[in-house]
């Protein structure tokens, strides 16, 4: 049951056991009042005993000995009742020893209740211990003249004596209750009971009521009876209050007490000295077990905190060893190696890592200065360090060590004062090797300023660079330079060559340069060289002599290799990296269209080349789905008979009504990938031409085709041309691919692979521009070449140079002797075919016989031939 419905039933329950009472005394007849009550009083102090008796096997210790005694006072009380309602069946001797009996239990459990208040302090306790003694006795003395000693007969001992003990104990309550919430219920509800009995008592004793004043007293004290008995509903202790102390003790000082009182009731008078001597040896008796208890409780708490004291030292005592267990492990077994040492960097303890990276004992190391070991350059830094630690702040410094074996290490000190009675008494010393880590942060910091395949510098440093020279205003000139030809050998050796081409030139680079010049890699074959002069002609002739115009030997292959280069100079053609970077960008291709190997400056109009430029790239982006692109064809004759033998299928752009040169429109294709789909296009109207004649009435014997680098070593090159020798069953031997000499001329697998397999279709082969190139001429045997083709800048210097005439004879009769055929390209003038057909030439390509022509001026102009 809570709290709260006790509050609300209880006070219910007595006030209404109360009024039952008294409607049973007002109401009863006289004759039956007696009996009518003596019932009433049975039914309600038996109530209270079976109450009592229920709470007696609810708790247990001290409370169990108090609801024993509470018990046994409502047995007594039940046996006054039944001895007054029977006054014959019990003699009166009985009758007082069972009231003073009861007298005593109501002593005992009020004084077993203050001894259990272990907060009422002995001072406390004396006072109202005097408090009670003195109104007790002033009450004696009240009483005892105002009666002329008719209280002393009337009043019993037992009585007077409950009295002063209930006064010390409403006293006692009503502190505790101030100073103490818990258990105030009980306290409450036994404190009203034992008062309510005891006054109803002494007044009883003292009027001598009789008749309804008397019954009245009688209902006070069987509802004291049901308030001392229930009061355990209100007893909210969980456990004893002297949990320590034995009952046994309580039930000695009990029989003590009960003994005291008899005999002070026997022994004694009944003046008022005697009964406050009686009183005064009462109150001695309790506080005197007061002192004992509560001594017994300060040396149980004492025997506790000494425990506990022993216990807490023991345990702080192994915190403190397994501390210094751990403190030992952490220093001893770190993996990095820790020093500790004074102020002066006298080492006075070091681990096991320590010990280990410098390659002495620990014995040794002890006693030694840690500045032994650091270099000369940072003994002074860390000496500093060591005088700044007495802050006591923690410090960190990289400093370069040697160890015993002589190899030099940096270490990173973290450095950590140890402070002893607030005073820095040594400095502990971590150390952690960075030398690893300095070596790559040297590593990250190279890679992220040189280029990873040259060994040059990349963009990125370039541009600090340049943009650090810009910024102080210093002149400087910058050459932009692009490999020629450099796709070309990707495609024919592969990338792996391309790689070593380019780690070779940067070397060749970075031993050409002066102090003053710098060198990098913006990427692919792109280079760049700046110059704190302005001596670039000086600069390029250097670069070209010991660069790019020696060959390069790779894979016993022999490359040739030529640059274009763009030139600007700062401040006069840019004021701004991003200026400079595009101007130079237009001086090099400026340089690439003017035939490569080429160096140009830049100047103003080369951005309307650009434009121009841009717009050949975007219209090459769409000029064979609109049909731009057309296939046009230049006989070759035969000079003796002028019969043709043959033509050359020539590619044309038109654009808006204006043919655009192959000179300007193939370089832009090659660099941008262009040529891949425009190439296919040609060999796929060659097949479908060739076709054609074959099945018409044109019988033409050979129809020759440029195949360019990224064609020839197109992977999937010999899967197309055998799919339209399907579609398109033309004669392989009238099929005549073109090679560049450049091609021809590296002797490599992949190259003599190919040719191959293009001669195993059946197809025929030349060499275009045959002397042009620097080339070995062992490939002339290597490689199954059908022809020869005599170039365009041979033809056009006969009749000027004699030393072409000398070069042409020699081609024809390295030809004939190789068992090669020859065709002359560029032929335009009389004495050119004829110093041609007397060196033993005849087939003839050029302006003299016929420029290229569309297909169907080419039918005409062949019909005509023919006819």
């Amino acid at each position: 049951m809570s709290s709260h419905t006790l509050r609300q039933s209880v006070p219910a329950l007595l006030v209404g056991t109360f009024f039952i009472g008294l409607f049973v005394i007002l109401f009863s007849p006289y004759a039956l009042r007696e009996t009518s009550l003596f019932v009433y009083f049975m039914i309600i102090a038996l109530v209270a005993t079976v109450v009592s008796g229920s709470a007696i096997l609810r708790h247990h210790g001290m409370r169990r000995y108090i609801y024993l005694l509470i018990s046994a006072g409502n047995v007594c009380f039940i046996a006054y009742l039944v001895g007054h309602r029977f006054t014959t069946a019990m003699p009166i001797d009985m009758m007082l020893f069972i009231q003073n009996f009861f007298y005593l239990i109501m002593a005992l459990i009020v004084i077993t209740q203050s001894i259990e208040i272990r907060t009422l302090k002995l001072r406390t306790f004396d006072v109202f211990a005097l408090l009670s003694f003195l109104i007790v006795g002033a009450l004696h003395i009240f009483f005892y003249t105002k009666n002329g000693g008719q209280y002393v007969t009337s009043l019993n001992g037992f009585e007077e004596q409950m009295l002063l003990i209930s006064l010390y104990m409403v006293l006692g309550f009503l502190y505790l209750n101030r100073i103490v919430t818990s258990g105030q219920g009980f306290r409450v509800m036994l404190l009203i009971g034992i008062l309510g009995f005891t006054t109803a008592s002494i007044i009883n004793e003292l009027q001598l009521l009789t008749g309804i004043g008397h019954e009245l007293l009688h209902l006070l004290q069987v509802i004291s009876i049901l308030i001392i008995s229930i009061s355990y509903l209100f007893d909210e202790s969980t456990e004893d209050v002297l949990a320590h102390d034995s009952v046994f003790d309580y039930v000695i000082y009990s029989t003590i007490v009960m003994l005291y009182m008899l005999a002070s009731d026997r022994l004694l008078g009944t003046s008022i000295v005697d009964s406050m001597i009686a009183n005064a040896v009462l109150l001695l008796l309790i506080r005197q077990f007061v002192v004992a208890k509560q001594n017994a409780l300060i040396s149980h708490r004492l025997h506790t905190v000494n425990t506990d004291l022993e216990v807490a030292v023991t345990t702080k005592a192994h915190e403190l060893e397994l501390r210094e267990q751990q403190y030992r492990s952490l220093f001893a077994y770190h993996a990095e190696p820790i020093f500790l040492f004074d102020l002066d960097g006298e080492v006075l303890s070091v681990n096991e890592a320590g010990s280990s990276v410098l390659g002495h004992d620990t014995e040794t190391l002890i006693g030694s200065n840690i500045l032994d070991i650091i270099e000369q350059t940072d003994r002074s830094a860390y000496t500093n360090v060591l005088r700044d630690l007495t802050n006591g702040r923690p410090q960190t410094l990289d400093v370069n060590v040697v160890t015993e074996d002589g190899s030099a290490r940096v270490w990173q000190l973290m450095n950590i004062p140890m402070i002893i009675d607030g005073e820095v008494e040594g400095i502990y010393a971590i150390v952690k090797d960075i030398t690893q880590m300095i070596v790559q942060q040297e590593q990250i910091l190279y890679q992220a300023n040189h280029d990873s395949l040259t060994g040059l510098h990349n963009r990125y440093a370039l541009q600090e660079q340049i943009e650090r020279l810009i910024a102080d205003g210093r002149p400087f000139t910058l050459m932009f330079s692009d490999l020629d030809g450099f796709k070309e050998i990707n495609d024919q050796f592969g990338h792996h060559m391309g790689d070593q081409l380019l780690q070779h030139i940067g070397k060749r680079l970075r031993s050409a340069l002066l102090p003053n010049e710098y060198a990098g890699r913006l990427g692919g074959d792109e280079f760049i060289v700046v110059a704190e002069h302005n001596d670039d002609e000086i600069l390029v002739e250097r670069l070209r002599r010991l660069v790019y115009r020696p060959p390069y030997f790779m894979a016993g292959n022999l490359v040739e290799i030529h640059a274009s280069i763009g030139i600007v100079r700062y401040p006069e053609h840019g004021t701004t990296l991003k200026h400079l970077l595009s101007n130079a960008d237009l001086a090099m291709y400026k340089a690439k269209d003017k035939g490569r190997d080429e160096t140009v400056i830049f100047a103003p109009a080369l951005r309307v080349d650009k434009e121009e430029r841009k717009l050949l790239m975007e219209g090459l982006d769409m000029a064979l789905e609109k049909g731009e692109i057309s296939l046009y064809l230049q006989p070759q004759v035969d000079a003796s008979t002028k019969a043709i033998i043959g033509a050359e299928a020539l590619m044309r752009w038109q654009r808006d009504g204006k043919f655009i040169p192959p000179s300007e429109f193939i370089p832009i294709a090659e660099e941008t990938g262009h040529i891949h789909d425009l190439g296919r296009w040609m060999i796929h109207e060659t097949f479908q031409l060739m076709y054609a004649f074959e099945q018409g009435d044109i019988d033409l014997p050979k129809l020759s085709v440029n195949l360019s680098v990224r064609q020839l070593f197109d992977e999937h090159l010999i899967d197309y041309l055998t799919t339209l020798f399907e579609r398109f069953p033309i004669e392989p031997s009238r099929l005549n691919f073109e090679l560049t000499e450049t091609v021809a001329a590296h002797q490599s697998d992949r190259v003599l692979n190919r040719i191959l397999e293009l001669k195993a279709l059946g197809i025929k082969l030349s060499i275009d521009d045959f002397g042009t190139g620097y080339s070995s001429l062992a490939y002339l045997v290597r490689y199954p070449i059908d022809e020869l083709k005599i170039p365009r800048e041979f033809t056009m210097q006969l009749e000027e140079n004699r030393e072409y005439q000398t070069v042409t004879a020699t081609i024809v009769a390295m030809a004939r002797q190789l068992g090669m055929a020859l065709v002359a390209e560029g032929v335009e003038t009389e004495y050119q075919e004829t110093f041609l057909r007397r060196i033993g030439c005849n087939s003839m390509q050029g302006y003299r016989y016929a420029k290229p022509m569309p297909l169907d001026e080419f039918v005409i102009y062949y019909m005509k031939q023919n006819a």
